[in-house]
């Protein structure tokens, strides 16, 4: 079993959003329920690496909805980036799980017309990314009963409004839109601040928060604390460029 999934094991969550998973191992299979899907690459060809849910509760597949066709096409394409699912625990609704890793490269959108783009870009980006087709999906789900969990690589981070030039590419505008749907980050919300949670290939500096972890309001009520695993042990044993968002809530009485 590898370093990565042994310290899967010792934190042992009952529920894991998972991103750019290569193989789950046959001891974490044994006690988990999962819903993994590969990922998709920029010319629509399938990933090495899938995008994952796994629960200690039974899993069921979900999908994602959109009040626009094209939408939901595009949801039907980006189904391994987008992986939904579902889980009850006795006691409280349903939750529904959206296990997210947005890739860095924008949608095409040869084939669409700025009047269809128009209702869900952003202000600040001239191209449409998968966060889009995340806030359309998630718009769609105003009146889901349940509760909601989204999270994973969004790879949208405030700093990169700062710090790249030409002034704000969408970023905090992509975490606005989810907050005005009434999901709660909890990273920032526990933290009271940015958290990075990524380590740049090139110099090895951790300064961006990509990584989010969105509930609704009902389960952030729950939340007693979020943070990131040891810096040290994730990037010094090499387990991940990114550091995993752990949050604990309290469920039941």
């Amino acid at each position: 079993m590898s370093k990565a999934w042994e310290h899967f094991l010792e934190v042992s969550p009952d529920l894991a959003l998972l991103q750019e998973v290569n193989s789950i191992s046959p001891g974490v299979q044994a006690e988990y329920s999962s819903v993994v899907r590969p990922a998709r690459t920029q010319h629509g060809d399938l990933q090495r690496f899938s995008t994952a849910v796994l629960s200690r509760y039974d899993l069921a597949a979900a999908s994602l909805n959109s009040e626009f066709s094209w939408v939901r096409e595009q949801l039907a394409i980006f189904k391994g980036n987008l992986v939904a699912a579902t889980f009850k625990i006795d006691g409280i609704p349903e939750i529904k799980v959206v296990s997210v890793h947005v890739p860095t490269w924008p949608l095409d959108a040869t084939d669409l017309t700025p009047k269809d783009l128009q209702k869900i870009k952003l202000e600040h980006n001239s191209r449409v990314w998968a966060t889009e087709l995340l806030w359309s999906a998630m718009v769609a789900e105003r009146d889901y009963d349940g509760w909601l969990v989204v999270g994973g690589d969004l790879n949208t981070s405030v700093t990169f409004d700062k710090m790249w030039s030409g002034g704000p590419h969408g970023n905090q505008e992509v975490l606005d839109r989810l907050h005005a749907l009434e999901l709660t980050e909890c990273l920032v919300t526990a933290q009271g601040c940015l958290t990075a949670t990524f380590q740049n290939a090139s110099d090895k500096k951790v300064i961006h928060q990509i990584d989010h972890l969105f509930v609704s309001h009902p389960l952030a009520a729950r939340l007693v604390e979020c943070g990131v695993s040891d810096r040290d042990l994730i990037f010094g044993e090499s387990l991940s460029d990114h550091l995993p968002i752990i949050a604990d809530f309290k469920i039941g009485t």
